[in-house]
């Protein structure tokens, strides 16, 4: 019966401990991919805010678990008792419906750094087009790649959770992180802009190519003025770049056999 008890033992606890890890990989999936931030957040409340989270957190769970949080806490924050995933999802749950706007902004800004809209373009720029063309062609162009952008798993992950379900929220979220793009973009364009077209204007008679890359955020784009184009053509570098690969792949193929063949011709010569 003792061996039993002891397996038993042993078995439970492993149990447990598995239970653990999936609870946390649950709850660093609900938050975005991340919790650390949050968990910095969570031991930053003090006085009237930890209070409360604790008193919701007795609501919904009791005083036992309001009083172990309340003996446990400087032990999770140093680290010295792991957090478990439950009782972090419990707490952490309890965050979003009192955060200023501002927290919740500062909590999706690291995920935002990482999955932000990006793109990558080029503009080939023939000399017949006009100087308000090209700035209107580049303003629109990355406007329009901010307006169209697909909100990522981890993103949509934290906003939902950080609008505790509220689809207006959470709209404001995401509209908040927009306009941030939008606002970046147009200032940075108008700055940039307007110096490259003054060379062209000044230097446009004796410039036979201009390649020049405007990066704003995750945005690259590059004016291309070509004297043998015309207007204003979108073009996509990466494509460019592996279409010229494999030419120069097939070329070496080529290279490669007609040599091969010569070699056999003159192996058969000489026998």
């Amino acid at each position: 019966m003792a061996r039993r008890y002891g397996y038993n033992s042993r078995n439970y606890g492993y149990e447990r401990a598995m239970q653990h890890i999936r609870e946390a990989e649950e709850l660093s999936m609900e938050l975005g991919g991340t919790d650390e931030d949050v968990k910095q957040y969570f031991f930053s409340l003090s006085g009237q805010d930890l209070k409360s989270i604790l008193d919701a957190y007795e609501a919904q769970n009791g005083y036992d678990a309001r009083e172990y949080a309340e003996k446990t806490m400087w032990k999770w924050q140093s680290g010295r008792v792991k957090m478990s995933g439950l009782v972090a999802g419990r707490l952490f749950g309890l965050l979003p419906p009192r955060m200023p706007f501002q927290v919740k902004y500062n909590l999706v800004s690291t995920l935002w750094e990482k999955y932000s809209p990006r793109s990558i373009k080029r503009i080939r720029i023939g000399p017949d087009a006009q100087v308000q063309e090209i700035a209107s062609a580049v303003e629109s162009h990355l406007l329009e790649a901010v307006v169209h952008y697909k909100i990522p798993d981890p993103l949509e992950r934290r906003f939902h959770w950080l609008s505790s379900g509220d689809v207006d929220v959470q709209q404001q979220l995401l509209n908040h992180f927009l306009d941030i793009e939008r606002s970046l973009i147009v200032k940075g364009t108008r700055e940039r802009l307007p110096v490259l077209l003054k060379h062209l204007r000044q230097h446009g008679a004796i410039t036979q190519r201009l390649s020049h890359k405007i990066k704003i955020g995750e945005h690259q784009l590059e004016l291309y003025f070509d004297p043998k184009a015309s207007g204003l053509q979108f073009e996509d570098p990466t494509a460019i770049r592996l279409s010229k690969h494999s030419d120069r792949d097939v070329g070496c193929m080529i290279m490669t056999i007609i040599i091969f063949v010569i070699i056999i011709i003159i192996a058969i010569m000489s026998w």
